[in-house]
C-alpha cells in the first residue's frame, strides 16, 4: 500500500468514527459538509464501506458462511481508489472485503452493494430493479437514481451530502437498515416521491 493510500485510509475512519460520535450524541446536521481535508470522493467511499455495518443481508445473498463481502463498482471515478483503500484487508462481520470493477452491467450477481456512476444514458430500471430483487444494495449519486428504483443516493448539494433511501427498494431487496442509519438519512421516501428540492 502507497503511502497516499494509507494517509487516505487513515483519513477516512478518522472522519467517520466523528461522525459516528455526533451521531450517537444526536448532534449531527442532516447534510454532511465537506471539508478541504475529506474530498467528495473520500467521504462518499466513506459511507459506501460502512453501508456493510449498518444494513443486514439475508443469508441467501451469500454461497456459504466464509464468503466475501463484495463491493462492486460499475464505472470508473475516484472514488474506486478511495474505496479500495477503505477496504483493503478489512472484514466486517466476520467475512473478508472485496472490490470488483465493472464497466458494463454484467455479472453483478456476485456483488452486495454496487455503485453505479452517474450515467449519461439514464439508469437502467430494469437492471436496477433486478439488482434490488437480488438482495442488492444499489447506490447512486442523483435523485434520478433514486426514480429509476435505486435503493440509495448520495446527493451533493454545493458543498454538502444528503443521503437519501428509498425504502421500496430495500424492502425487495429483503435488506434491513439499522435504526442508526436511519437517523443519518436526511430523506426516507418511496422512488415516486423523490426530488432534487
Amino acid at each position: 500500500m502507497s503511502t497516499a493510500q494509507t494517509a487516505i485510509r487513515i483519513r477516512m475512519r478518522s472522519f467517520f468514527r466523528t461522525l459516528a460520535l455526533l451521531a450517537l450524541l444526536c448532534l449531527l446536521p442532516s447534510d454532511y459538509a465537506l471539508s478541504e481535508s475529506v474530498a467528495e470522493h473520500e467521504l462518499k467511499a466513506v459511507f459506501l464501506y460502512n453501508f456493510a455495518n449498518y444494513i443486514t443481508w439475508p443469508e441467501s445473498a451469500f454461497i456459504n458462511k466464509d464468503s466475501p463481502f463484495n463491493y462492486c463498482l460499475l464505472g470508473r471515478s475516484r472514488i474506486n481508489d478511495s474505496l479500495n483503500a477503505a477496504i483493503n484487508n478489512e472484514t466486517i462481520k466476520g467475512r473478508k472485503l472485496r472490490l470488483l470493477e465493472f464497466q458494463q452491467p454484467t455479472q453483478l450477481s456476485q456483488c452486495h452493494i454496487i455503485f453505479i456512476h452517474q450515467q449519461d444514458g439514464g439508469y437502467p430500471p430494469d437492471i436496477i430493479k433486478q439488482l434490488a430483487a437480488e438482495s442488492i444494495l444499489t447506490v447512486g449519486q442523483d435523485s434520478n437514481f433514486i426514480l429509476a428504483g435505486g435503493a440509495i443516493s448520495l446527493l451533493q448539494k454545493a458543498r454538502k451530502i444528503d443521503l437519501v433511501i428509498n425504502m421500496d427498494t430495500i424492502e425487495l431487496g429483503r435488506l434491513k437498515v439499522s435504526s442508526k442509519l436511519l437517523r443519518l438519512v436526511k430523506r426516507i421516501r418511496p422512488s415516486s416521491e423523490v426530488s432534487e428540492k
